[in-house]
């Protein structure tokens, strides 16, 4: 994954006044909610071939609140995110939303939901 890519997701949290950050919160968390997001790339068989990267970007949202937090942002992150675009590295980004669902947290208070992303990037170079 493109740093470009990941600035290209860290952009659109924030236009969705969703609080983001990469792979950990390392400040106290928002009163309300927050996301992390990490990544897992696939080896691709044409990478040579076609500069074709695929990858499964995995949003975890958390809040001790209402559900419906997670929820709404769920649904503006899946009406966000079917989006093809050139990056300003020359990168061709394509982005579809992979589907959400909650997950356990071992804690009654702490609600969380995984909401998966398939990222494809050509790159030109």
């Amino acid at each position: 994954m493109t740093t470009e890519t990941m600035k290209y997701i860290n952009n659109l949290m924030g236009s969705l006044s969703i609080p983001y950050a990469f792979m950990e919160w390392k400040s106290k968390p928002p009163g309300d909610r927050y996301f992390v997001g990490e990544y897992t790339e696939t080896q691709m068989a044409t990478l040579e071939e076609d500069g074709r990267q695929e990858t499964t970007f995995i949003l975890r949202g958390f809040t001790r609140g209402d559900w419906g937090l997670l929820e709404k942002d769920k649904t503006a992150i899946e009406k966000s995110v079917a989006v093809t675009t050139i990056l300003p590295d020359g990168t061709g980004l394509a982005i579809f939303y992979g589907g959400g669902y909650p997950v356990p947290t071992g804690d009654a208070e702490l609600k969380s939901i995984k909401i998966n992303l398939t990222i494809q990037e050509w790159k030109v170079n």
